[in-house]
């Protein structure tokens, strides 16, 4: 009754501090206890998305739940951090088992299996030909959500039903970046705030250290289309969490609107450039076959912080979506 998004044996490399197995418990909750050992090790504790309850805390973002946007909101699911300094993690092949037990005294266990590569994905990274890959895993790391390879249209895509903040992760970190990549709107769905584009993920950030999963949002250059055509940079340290200070996040002011259509494809130039403690973040977005435009959609920086808040270093580059259809991306390449 336990069931990883991504199957019972994967594969990583570094692309941020940890190591996402994303699953679901679909039996009776609530859940008495919920853990997992790596390669036989002491239990660590994970959380599982609960019931929501008649009266329910507000969380940011009117989340319901203290996940706050890392989980679908629907009980049951789940996604175990392995942290890559774990002293139980190994080169090569390592096994984990996952118990959880209910309130009923019923205890479910799955034994899987993942192999680990703890040396860094060098730039350039060129994705133009899926066609030799057969996994997902092969080319990123899910960190919340679920993607798919379509060899035939040469694309990776979000499944459905798309998640918040879902979010592939393609390199390893590094400082200043270029991405370009082609994208493809299938809708933007009830609901949608953000059609996501792309991220340099620095970290998800510790809430609360009994919890057992990491809500805060650490971004040295977030780029999104919100629902009305604004194109957006975001940079963020620690957002989403609700019982810290040293939290900050700068979205860009909207300016040029721009005519996004469902089912056409766009060409999008992504930049983070880390210098001098400080951040720039730019993006620029053009429709498919037409000349790139010599000006930025839209650009952020964090020069203006007090130099008292945390500066990011480096962030890992990713496929970003915020909720709605899937969207889709091809002829991705990234270069220092």
């Amino acid at each position: 009754m336990i069931q990883l998004l991504y199957g019972n044996r994967q594969q990583f490399r570094w692309r941020h501090s940890d190591i996402n197995i994303i699953g679901k418990a679909a039996w009776h909750l609530p859940v008495l206890a919920s853990t997992y050992r790596l390669n036989h090790g002491s239990p660590v504790h994970f959380y599982i998305e609960p019931k929501p309850k008649l009266e329910l805390p507000k969380y940011p973002w009117r989340t319901r739940t203290p996940s706050v946007l890392r989980l679908r909101g629907l009980p049951g699911y789940f996604n175990i951090e392995i942290p890559i300094d774990s002293p139980a993690l190994r080169e090569g092949w390592n096994k984990i088992g996952i118990q959880i037990k209910n309130r009923q005294g019923k205890v479910e266990i799955l034994n899987a299996e993942f192999h680990w590569d703890s040396q860094p994905l060098s730039l350039p990274l060129n994705l133009h030909d899926l066609s030799s890959y057969i996994s997902i895993h092969e080319i990123g790391q899910g960190v919340n959500g679920n993607f798919e390879i379509d060899r035939e249209n040469n694309v990776i895509r979000s499944l459905k039903p798309v998640g918040s903040d879902i979010l592939l992760l393609l390199g390893s970190p590094y400082g200043s970046q270029e991405a370009t990549y082609d994208v493809r709107f299938s809708g933007k769905g009830w609901g949608s705030h953000f059609l996501g584009l792309s991220d340099f993920l620095a970290e998800h950030t510790e809430q609360s250290p009994d919890l057992g999963i990491k809500p805060g949002y650490s971004t040295a250059g977030l780029a999104t289309i919100d629902r009305k055509g604004y194109s957006q940079i975001w940079m963020a340290w620690g957002d989403c969490l609700y019982d810290k200070q040293v939290t900050w996040v700068l979205p860009s002011k909207k300016k040029a609107k721009l005519a996004i259509k469902v089912g056409v494809t766009y060409s999008v130039k992504h930049q983070v450039v880390i210098k001098d403690g400080v951040n720039y973040g730019r993006c620029r977005i053009w429709k498919k076959g037409e000349p790139e435009p010599n000006i930025w959609s839209c650009q952020q920086n964090n020069a203006h912080l007090d130099p008292k808040l945390p500066r990011i270093t480096q962030g890992s580059f990713g496929l970003f979506q915020y909720w709605g259809l899937p969207t889709e991306w091809s002829n991705i390449s990234v270069r220092a």
